[in-house]
């Protein structure tokens, strides 16, 4: 726990990037599985601890402390588990404080929100001031130490060696503590074997370009498409299962269940979210609604229907087109467009570009 808790200290008061990379990636040769898996988890949002609420945690600290007191310190302080990590009474610190991250994450895996006061209270007193700072973050799901789970895998592929495409085509197919993926990364056994059907492909994302360099490319080798008022997202139904993610890989499926409901074709699409009513896309706001429901009501998915416009065609069954030019992609995705008849999912306009223009 105390390296855990240090690695957060470090990186929330570390602005080089090159040096929160060096950070990372120190974390995870020196420390042991499963803590170093479960640390990085942690961080890059895939570890599941019991959720603790902001209102339990004053509720502890005002019974260890004098109420105002806390109040005070908070107002000054401005973050909840900074102030109860500094206040916590020293006279009940003390003892195994040097717990590892994986009994402490054990414990509130294993603990219910009705019995999760007195569990969080006995680690808090037997953890030091760091280690309590970090229990806290960890449990309120609330890190924030300007590391995401993109910059993880960086980190992950520095350690190993690896290409981070290939490391993100893997993290999706895995659960934390990733002691396989380190097995791979350290050249003790071969690549994780997952689930292809329920993988999130990593995305080929746009990169800015350069003024001076415009005149170094031939506007013939390139295709345009509107941009649409969406969000990016991949749509995966292989083998009977369907998956909608986010262009970072965040699975979206409980939003969408009206996607969802129609992906009774087979492949892998990339393409643009969107609500579109009347044949009409609809302003972003719209789509906005329902980003991050687990449930949303009927009404909700009547008035604002979600659609896929279809930009790419990444696998068929049995096939990874992804190889293949973007030219000879867009030739299966029409073809397959026609075959499949897929519903609520058209096809975007691209066009050639016939020259450059400021």
């Amino acid at each position: 726990m105390k390296r855990f808790a240090q690695l957060l200290e470090r990186l929330v008061f570390t602005n080089s990037r090159k040096e929160k990379q060096r950070l990372r990636e120190a974390y995870v040769a020196g420390v042991p599985d499963p803590d170093r898996g479960l640390g990085i988890a942690a961080i890059a949002g895939t570890l599941d601890v019991a959720s603790v609420t902001p209102s339990l945690i004053r509720k502890l600290a005002e019974s260890r402390v004098d109420p105002v007191l806390f109040r005070l310190s908070y107002d000054y302080i401005g973050d909840l588990a900074e102030t109860v990590a500094l206040i916590w009474p020293i006279e009940g610190s003390g003892g195994d404080d040097d717990l590892s991250l994986a009994t402490v994450v054990r414990r509130l895996q294993e603990t219910d929100r009705k019995t999760i006061a007195p569990v969080l209270e006995g680690l808090l007193d037997v953890l030091g001031q760091s280690e309590r700072f970090a229990l806290l973050k960890l449990a309120t799901g609330g890190l924030r130490v300007g590391v995401s789970a993109r910059l993880m895998k960086l980190a992950l592929a520095g350690y190993g060696n690896q290409r981070v495409e290939a490391i993100e085509e893997l993290w999706f197919g895995l659960e934390p503590p990733y002691e396989a993926l380190f097995a791979w990364l350290e050249d003790r056994a071969p690549p994780p074997s997952v689930d292809r059907a329920t993988l999130f492909r990593p995305a080929m994302l746009a990169h800015p370009l350069a003024i001076e360099d415009i005149a170094k490319h031939d506007p013939g080798d390139f295709a345009a498409e509107w941009k649409w008022d969406g969000i990016r997202v991949q749509a995966v139904s292989l083998c009977g299962q369907r998956r909608l993610y986010t262009r970072t890989g965040e699975a979206i499926d409980q939003a969408f269940p009206d996607i969802i409901e129609t992906m009774d074709w087979e492949g892998v699409i990339d393409g643009e979210l969107l609500v579109v009513r009347d044949g009409e896309v609809q302003p972003f706001d719209r789509l906005q609604k329902r980003l991050g429901r687990k449930a949303p009501p009927a009404k909700l998915l009547a008035d604002n229907p979600a659609h896929i416009r279809a930009y790419d065609l990444l696998e068929l069954p049995g096939e990874d087109l992804r190889p293949r030019s973007f030219k000879e992609r867009r030739h299966f995705l029409e073809r397959w467009a026609t075959k499949a008849n897929p519903r609520r999912l058209d096809l975007s306009e691209v066009f050639p570009v016939l020259s450059w223009q400021e």
